[in-house]
């Protein structure tokens, strides 16, 4: 790769890693369920009880941990010691028969939730509606907070843009202040192919600041410093001219417009930094946390909007026709399609309503599809939460499909294929309600939706499951490029797709070999349940696969990292 490519990396991942923020320390906070909070160190289950990495609990708590080989001492205001292995502890020099044992999962020693709270003396039932201590400043968590955002936007079809108010209700989720947020612009990256958002107004708490706008970034400068937990309001008035003739994911050809990455969104903070966007036109240069959504768009008499959100309302005014939409639970964006012709089929599939807009496609051969994915992921990893499902043929020249929360477009420009819907349906679990980093960690959602494409047919239909898995197999022999690398790293969508889709797809089949495929399932529900509407890392990930035993794996096989 050129040099001054990897240089670009390092400077985008810099700029979003250095300011920002600032420590608190000796500030406690109070009364926090278990539930409402994601540890860094992810937590982990056995046989029911919570199990906790003790050094890096301890730490948030005001406690210490010391632990040599199989046998830790952990310091609150009681002292335990413990044995890997072991069913009981010596608290304060008392033995006490534990609900299960510690473990040591990558060289981290975990124990019940319940000990590490009589050792903190705050006694408690150890499940997630247990009160924790009181936490401290600092890092290695933050708190289940889901911003909310009103979005009010008018397509004017000849001026080929949309005029847009973004109002969004921001409750600080970490253990940090904050000095300033960071939004993303894809428009405005290469994946925009033209597009361009232009900021022209930001209030908070209806002040007007001080903002930069740099390329695909917003900055903007908070008035005061923003204490955990606490909750702003920002208004952001916008304009986003539409590239015309672009046939992808944010454009309009003919009489159809695809928005997606369309308004200012919320820079994600992972592991103490701001995630910006990748300078790479393919894959998904961008990922967002999770939000609540309710938009009101504003389009000409005769089109027709399709949503990333349920419809809660229609109506004309003044010539033009105004939708409104609402996210139901958190999304990780609002996406949306407009054009005129459309024939809607709609089908009830037990409490979801699929919704399927199409003009001369095989539209049924999709919408059963699309129903048949959705009552299998939801069996296998856990319930769909949303009221909607909606599907949409347009113009991508570049992708057979594309997934967005609660919404599908599906390419009326190459062959249809059903693998492309269950694909697309199997996202709504590893991309919208399990979020990772799409920019340098695309291989887990991906991956996933690949191996989750394979379980379904490999349970509907054996012939189709052997044809997709000699394909996956064949392109995935192609290459030897780790799985884990960045967009910009693979250099073309060829070689990422190698790596990303197919080497992707066979980690996970070489994983459920290696801990077998009731285990592996077990993992994901897990995966499903703790991270919902969360970014799963990969450092995460491999600890609870390792915990589900993948400790003789060779991720090194596939992981650069």
């Amino acid at each position: 790769m050129a040099k001054k490519v990897l240089i670009g990396v390092l400077l985008t991942i810099l700029a979003f890693s250095f300011t920002g923020t600032r420590e608190i320390k000796g500030n406690p906070f109070y009364n926090v369920p278990f539930k409402q909070v994601v540890l860094e160190q992810p937590p982990l289950e056995a046989e029911g009880h919570i199990l906790v990495a003790a050094q890096e609990f301890f730490s948030l708590m005001g406690g210490s941990v010391d632990w040599y080989r199989n046998r830790g001492v952990l310091r609150g205001k009681k002292v335990a010691v413990v044995t890997v292995g072991s069913p009981t502890a010596e608290i304060d020099g008392t033995t006490r028969r534990l609900e299960t044992a510690p473990v040591l999962v990558d060289d981290r020693l975990y124990i019940p939730l319940t000990l590490a709270l009589e050792v903190l003396d705050q006694p408690g039932r150890g499940d997630e509606d247990t009160y924790l201590p009181s936490l401290q400043g600092g890092k290695g968590l933050h708190f289940r907070y889901y911003p909310v955002y009103d979005l009010q936007a008018s397509y004017d079809p000849n001026l080929g843009q949309l005029a847009g108010r973004l109002f969004l209700a921001y409750q600080n989720p970490n253990l940090l202040s904050l000095e300033k947020l960071y939004f993303n612009l894809p428009a405005n990256a290469p994946y925009g192919k033209g597009s361009q958002i232009t900021v022209s107004r930001v209030s908070v708490n209806n002040r007007p600041v001080t903002f930069n706008t740099k390329g695909s970034t917003l900055e903007v400068f908070l008035p005061a410093v923003l204490a955990p937990q606490e909750t702003i309001f920002v208004a952001i008035s916008f304009t986003t001219k539409i590239q015309d003739g672009a046939s992808g994911r944010l454009g309009r050809t003919g009489a159809t417009l695809m928005a997606a990455g369309w308004y200012p969104i919320l820079a994600p903070y992972v592991a103490g930094s701001w995630q910006g966007m990748a300078s790479a036109y393919f894959g998904e240069p961008y990922f967002a946390g999770s939000a609540y959504y309710r938009v009101r768009l504003t389009v000409p008499t005769g089109y027709q909007v399709l949503a990333s959100g349920r419809e809660t309302g229609k109506w004309e005014e003044k010539g033009q026709v105004i939708w409104t939409f609402n996210s139901d639970q958190p999304i990780r964006e609002f996406a949306f399609t407009a054009a005129a012709g459309w024939d809607f089929i709609t089908r009830q599939a037990g409490l979801v309503q699929l919704v399927m807009a199409a003009r001369d496609e095989p539209a049924m051969a999709a919408l059963d599809a699309a129903e048949r994915a959705l009552d299998f992921f939801q069996r296998v990893f856990g319930t769909y939460p949303y009221s909607y499902l909606h599907l949409a043929f347009v113009p991508l020249d570049d992708l057979a499909g594309m997934e967005y929360p609660g919404f599908i477009i599906i390419s009326n420009r190459k062959g249809f294929n059903p693998a492309t819907v269950v694909h697309e349906v199997a996202h709504q679990w590893w991309y919208n309600l399990v979020g990772n980093d799409s920019v340098r960690s695309a291989w887990i959602d991906e991956g996933l939706a690949e191996y989750s494409t394979l379980m379904f047919y490999r349970n509907f239909n054996t012939a189709l499951y052997q044809t997709k898995l000699d394909e996956i197999k064949r392109l995935g022999a192609l290459t030897g490029q780790p799985v884990d690398l960045s967009l910009e790293e693979y250099g073309d969508e060829q070689a990422y797709r190698r790596a990303v889709y197919n080497r992707g797809a066979l980690f996970w089949l070489e994983m459920e070999q290696a801990v077998g495929g009731e285990v592996l399932r077990q993992a994901l529900s897990y995966i499903q349940r703790y991270y919902r509407y969360e970014i799963l890392t990969q450092k995460a990930l491999l600890t609870i696969l390792k915990y589900y035993g993948a400790t003789a794996f060779n991720f090194h096989s596939y992981l650069r990292n």
